[in-house]
């Protein structure tokens, strides 16, 4: 049936190149239309499978050999569902197992492995003898229409390690490959010809050919090329490969837990992160430009902006640091206005903070990331005396773009702030003495709620 149906749309092309002569007023028209219909009878052919999901685990070496690894117990929960895998006679030994195959639903997965190896070569000289090694490692991947994701379970043997807590280590590996075939096999996009879409290779039954009348000369005509598709007119593309993201969550050098929410292509990632975790999460995304963020118990949220590509892997890494537990180390707001509990510091006529007086914008950043609806509109000030007049409005504006630049250091969005410069118009305090000036220079941080 679809190989009918391109044939005759063959036919109409033929019909109308060979009567170019008759129709010399208007053969791009008529052309684009066949190109477009075509075009569309092409993209009905592709069929895009659903999302495929295979998951293999590969075993440690076990009986038999110099380091005889045994596994006691193992657990493996995708988005949260446990999966029926072999049992653990199969899983031990070494080679590659097949945990699972599935077909999904496009969206995010997550999944969490939890290992138990002993080493079961018993020796009274050993220091790994009777030890046991719990192990858990997470990895996010995006399921897409047309690609088969390989999740690959690794446990592996650190032969140098210093700890023999550190002898065994697990992690993930994800791949991705193309699932997606012409739903006719025998129809072939091989030739492009002068702009047109790939048109799959038919051999057309005999045609008898017309009377060639008269040789006529016809009046130049100018060809209009196809008109390619764009935004919303573009045809759906393909599956695109994803890239890589490896996240990690510490306090000071341990891993904590957490969760991140990855923000960008598609809607946001969720990422468990485990306490206690000997490698980075995975998480696989299609390639572009992202915000991390990371939201923990006792801890102050953080956030960062990272950019994924398909050739390299992106790392982001975060040290948090514990949310003060005194109301009066914690941020305030009155009026739509934000009170830090240490306000950043000018000194006369510099437009940078004092070193050490920004400490207090981390406050500022957990703020911003448990609520997405805010924004912020930073003002800045001058006393009447560091500089001339002419130059307390640029200085004034100076300050507030300086501040803003912190916050951008620390992760948020440029888009989420904005900065204006007051010069010495509202004074805080007097400017007859220097404590009052030193709290005129200053930038106000306002609240603007609302996307």
């Amino acid at each position: 049936m679809a190989s009918s149906s391109v044939q005759a749309l063959w036919l109409a092309l033929l019909a109308l190149s060979s009567g170019a002569t008759a129709l010399a007023a208007e053969p791009s028209t008529v052309e684009q239309r066949a190109r477009e219909d075509l075009d569309r009878q092409l993209q009905a052919l592709v069929k895009t499978p659903p999302p495929e999901v295979v998951i293999t685990y590969e075993g440690l070496p076990g009986a038999g050999t110099s380091r005889a690894y045994k596994l006691l117990e193992v657990d493996f929960l995708l988005n949260g569902q446990p999966l029926a895998v072999p049992g653990l006679d199969v899983l031990s030994g070494p080679g590659i197992h097949r945990l699972a195959a599935l077909k999904v639903d496009e969206g995010s997965y997550t999944l969490v492995s939890r290992v138990t190896y002993t080493n079961d070569a018993w020796n009274l000289f050993s220091e790994e003898s009777g030890f046991l090694w719990k192990m858990t490692a997470s990895v996010t991947f995006q399921a897409q229409k047309g690609l088969r994701m390989r999740v690959r379970v690794l446990p592996a043997i650190n032969p140098t390690a210093p700890d023999p807590r550190l002898k065994l280590k697990l992690s993930h590996d994800v791949s991705a490959e193309m699932t997606a075939p012409l739903a006719d096999s025998t129809l072939l996009a091989e030739t492009t010809d002068a702009g047109l879409a790939p048109v799959a290779k038919v051999t057309p039954p005999p045609v008898t050919p017309p009377v060639t009348p008269p040789p006529v000369t016809p009046p130049p005509v100018a060809v209009t090329p196809p008109v390619v598709a764009t935004g919303r007119d573009a045809p759906e593309q393909g599956p695109v490969a994803p890239g890589r993201l490896s996240l990690r969550v510490l306090v000071g050098k341990k891993p904590v837990a957490a969760t991140a929410f990855v923000r960008g292509k598609g809607p946001p990632q969720r990422v468990l992160l485990e306490k206690g975790a000997r490698a980075p999460s995975q998480v696989m995304v299609p390639p572009g430009e992202y915000t991390v963020d990371v939201i923990a118990k006792g801890f102050l949220a953080q956030t960062r902006q990272v950019k994924v590509t398909r050739e390299k892997e992106s790392s982001v890494s975060f040290v948090l640091v514990k949310a003060p537990a005194k109301k009066a180390q914690q941020a305030q707001v009155k009026n739509e206005r934000v009170e830090l509990p240490k306000l950043p510091r000018f000194a006369e006529k510099q437009a940078a903070p004092r070193k050490g007086s920004t400490t207090a914008m981390a406050l500022l950043v957990d703020m911003l990331v448990r609520d997405e609806s805010l924004r912020l509109k930073l003002e800045g000030h001058t006393d009447n005396r560091e500089v001339p007049a002419s130059a307390r409005q640029s200085l004034s504006e100076a300050r507030a773009r300086a501040l803003a630049e912190v916050l951008v250091r620390s992760g948020l969005s440029p888009s989420r702030i904005e900065s204006a410069g007051l010069g010495d118009t509202r004074p805080k305090a007097p400017n007859l003495i220097p404590r009052g000036r030193e709290l005129n220079r200053r930038v106000d941080i306002v609240l603007v709620r609302g996307k």
